[in-house]
């Protein structure tokens, strides 16, 4: 990406109570620099393609997070799982060019979440970022904890606590924001 900072901010996290087998949960916390606006929450998977995993509720959580962003617009991803940094921002052009065939020749797993996620990134500017998962960072903390809470079927935080992270992680002023949970 090129230019200056990217408009929206994405903070994304997955958990799968029993790997395989779910239940599952989502989340996503997405700051439009522009407003400054807030779009945070998650969804619950009992059922998933083969089984509900980890990863695949990592790649959820991002495909949810990037919904509904403009055309062109540019966003970081930031998640604590390496394997879908790892995966969306460099084995999948790999995985593309073989025929979605993975270096040892055997099928991609997941390929239906990646593919979704490889057409949507296209539409935008895209930069993916890793982020060591419970080690303090205040945006990813409560992302697993809406993870979590999605998982089990509850609410999880707030937007209170979604806009705390996000000023605790130094991207919120103190000045008013509007801050809408979906899902």
């Amino acid at each position: 990406m090129t230019g200056g900072p990217p408009r929206f901010l994405a903070f994304t996290d997955g958990s799968s109570l029993a790997n395989p087998g779910g239940p599952g949960g989502t989340a996503f916390v997405v700051l439009d620099r522009l407003g400054p606006e807030i779009r945070f929450g998650g969804s619950r998977w009992v059922e998933d393609g083969d089984a509900v995993t980890s990863n695949r509720m990592e790649l959820r959580s991002v495909l949810e997070a990037l919904e509904g962003l403009p055309a062109g617009e540019t966003v970081d991803v930031t998640s604590d799982s390496q394997y879908v940094v790892q995966a969306l921002s460099r084995w999948v052009h790999a995985w593309r060019r073989k025929g979605w065939r993975t270096a040892a020749g055997g099928p991609v797993l997941n390929r239906d979440l990646i593919e979704a996620l490889d057409v949507r990134a296209a539409t935008l500017r895209v930069r993916y970022a890793w982020v060591r998962g419970h080690h303090g960072h205040p945006v990813n903390e409560v992302c697993d904890a809406l993870a979590q809470a999605a998982a089990r079927g509850r609410g999880g935080p707030d937007g209170e606590a979604v806009v705390e992270a996000l000023r605790a992680q130094g991207l919120l002023g103190t000045a008013g924001v509007r801050c809408s949970r979906v899902g």
